[in-house]
């Protein structure tokens, strides 16, 4: 049996808000966009009564897509994604010339954690990495390759 991510699901307070960062700000493509509701619903979500607002976003390279996700009549508790506390998730995308990137993203008002590291050993050796935040605070880190580069 072989098995790969099919895609990441990530819950947010405003989906309209989500996808244009993750779409717009991030170039992305939407794909879709739905009002889920009903028995169906109800039982795999465990929230009788819920509606789901639901859109993907297919980046431009790989073949994993972000899910958006938000519940109305869901759980009203906010989760905190500090991704220092157990549980948390973040996602890691893959991308070109994150010095031209970072630069847009700061002019667009989005939270970047730090400047960029060069990870060390391991299977990101070379890579170039920062944390941004997204609308809900959920950490996003740009993954620049070492064959990447930072053109723009």
């Amino acid at each position: 049996m072989t098995y790969s991510v099919n895609h990441v699901g990530i819950t947010v307070r405003d989906l309209d808000r989500s996808l244009d960062f993750y779409a717009r700000i991030l170039g992305g493509e939407r794909v879709g966009s739905w009002e889920r509701s009903g028995p169906r619903i109800d039982a795999v979500t465990g929230y009788p009564g819920v509606v789901v607002r639901q859109a993907f976003v297919r980046l431009s390279r790989g073949a994993t897509l972000i899910e958006l996700l938000q519940y109305v009549g869901g759980s009203p508790e906010v989760t905190d994604p500090d991704h220092g506390r157990a549980g948390s998730v973040h996602v890691a995308v893959d991308v070109d010339g994150l010095d031209a990137l970072l630069a847009r993203l700061r002019a667009e008002e989005v939270a970047v954690l730090s400047e960029p590291v060069t990870a060390g050993e391991g299977p990101l050796e070379g890579c170039r990495l920062v944390y941004v935040l997204d609308p809900d605070r959920v950490r996003v880190e740009l993954v620049e390759p070492p064959e990447a580069g930072s053109a723009p």
